[in-house]
């Protein structure tokens, strides 16, 4: 952990690290209290416990080892003291950023509909094969919400439209023959391998990316407004999404 090691008088810090060790204290004790709010913990909970709950309730939460790491310097700070007004460590300027970082992606979290709100293009289940690889080609998109008869049909992906053409295609098979393929056709594959979920738009970002770290299958999410299939969509995210804003591309 990086800190700037010794043993500090308060009356000697510059206002600047005095500063710093208040404001650690002033993030680390509001994310205690909202953990602590959100989970009804008892009084006697620890920390780190406190950090193991919330990452069992939200898979996809990125921050609980930092915390739990952090945690461990708060604690030299606050209770290492060797005389009334003694610290053993000062946090840097990356450290504190980093905490307060997490303190605000754990009070105010991205949510889906502001993150992922887009328009969806969708395909009919009639459109045919032909149709649905050339609106790939034009639009670069990978995954389409096949709607029938106004209702969700499925979600027809590159993956599966793969998948259907080695099962089907012979050296033999033209365009022509594609233009003859209805969509509901190529997601009788699907039937058995469910690629999509449905969410709210409140959901949490770090939920979704939950959801596709639990389900290897999965290829897209979808928005509408209280996560209903019945509902008008109003975003999409897919696993290439949620990897671009993996901590490391923050």
């Amino acid at each position: 952990m990086n800190s700037e090691a010794g043993v500090y008088k308060e009356e000697a810090l510059p206002k600047e690290q005095v500063d710093r060790i208040e404001r650690l204290q002033t993030d680390y004790n509001a994310i205690d209290q909202y953990l602590r709010r959100e989970l009804a913990a008892e009084r006697a909970s620890s920390f780190t416990s406190l950090l193991r709950a919330y990452s069992r309730v939200h898979p996809g939460w990125p921050d609980g080892d930092l915390l739990a790491t952090l945690a461990d310097l708060r604690n030299a700070i606050v209770h290492g003291r060797t005389e009334p007004y003694g610290y053993v460590a000062v946090p840097t300027p990356e450290i504190s950023r980093r905490l307060r970082e997490c303190r605000e992606r754990l009070i105010s979290p991205a949510r889906v509909d502001t993150t992922f709100q887009r328009r969806v293009q969708t395909v009919s289940a009639d459109d045919s094969l032909g149709q649905v690889l050339k609106l790939i080609e034009e639009t670069g998109y990978s995954q389409f919400p096949a709607y029938g008869n106004a209702r969700f049909g499925g979600l027809l992906t590159e993956n599966g439209i793969t998948r259907w053409l080695a099962q089907h295609v012979t050296r033999t098979l033209s365009l022509v023959d594609l233009d003859d393929i209805p969509v509901k056709q190529v997601l009788q594959n699907e039937e058995n391998r469910v690629n999509y979920h449905f969410v709210a738009r409140a959901t949490r970002v770090d939920d979704v990316t939950g959801l596709f770290a639990s389900q290897p299958l999965l290829e897209g999410v979808l928005i509408t407004e209280n996560g209903r299939k019945s509902e008008t969509l109003i975003g999409i995210a897919t696993r290439w999404d949620i990897m671009l804003r993996a901590p490391h591309g923050r």
